[in-house]
Formats: C-alpha cells, structure tokens, sequence
C-alpha cells in the first residue's frame, strides 16, 4: 500500500466519499493508493464512453496526471465530440402523432381503468 498526493484541479474543494468516509480535498491530500484511485473516479468531468477517455477534476500526482488548473467546470458531463450527436438535425414529419389513436372493434376492454 502507497500513500498518494491527490490534486484538486478546481478552486473550489471536492468532497468524495469512501468507505462511508467523507474526504474533502482543498488543495492537496495524502492518501492511501485505494482511496485515491476511488476519489478520483468519483471526480469526473468529461466522460467519452466511445473512445474510453475521461477527465477528471482530481489528479494523482505520483502517477503522472494532468494536474494543471480548471478554470470552469462543463455543463455536461457526456462528451459528444466523436458522436453522431452533432451532425444531427431533427426535423418534425407530422407522420406520427403525439398519442395513438383508441382502438375500436373486438377485442377491446368497454371497462375503463377506474372501473376495474
């Protein structure tokens, strides 16, 4: 078991969690590599679920991790970059309506639901 420097990349301190221990990193905090590891996956910021990138606010500073500042946190957490996403534009057909039409004819109910 190492002891690890964890960093916060952010002005503002992370609050994680481990073990039903809470763990507050300010600026910097020395922990076991276990909890390191598992507070920094719990501070991530831009997740690409494609190419298995992540960046995260905390950095391990023993292993190499960016550890240069924030300056503003992403609105969304789901990185769209390698996505369809943005090429998309949805354009209204009128083919399908917003709710079906009632059936008719056997094999419907004449009870309605607060009648059963």
């Amino acid at each position: 078991m190492a002891i690890l420097t964890l960093k916060n990349r952010y002005r503002e301190p992370f609050v994680g969690m481990f073990d039903g221990v809470e763990y507050t990193v300010a600026d910097t905090l020395a922990v076991p590599d276990y909890i390191a590891v598992h507070l920094k996956r719990q501070s991530v910021l831009r997740d690409n679920p494609i190419t298995g990138d992540n960046d995260y606010r905390l950095g391990i500073v023993e292993k190499g991790d960016p550890i240069d500042e924030i300056l503003e946190l992403p609105v969304d957490t789901f990185d769209r970059s390698d996505t369809d996403h943005p090429k998309v534009k949805y354009i209204a057909t009128g083919i399908r309506s917003t709710r079906p039409p009632l059936r008719e004819g056997p094999g419907t109910s004449q009870v309605s639901t607060k009648e059963r």
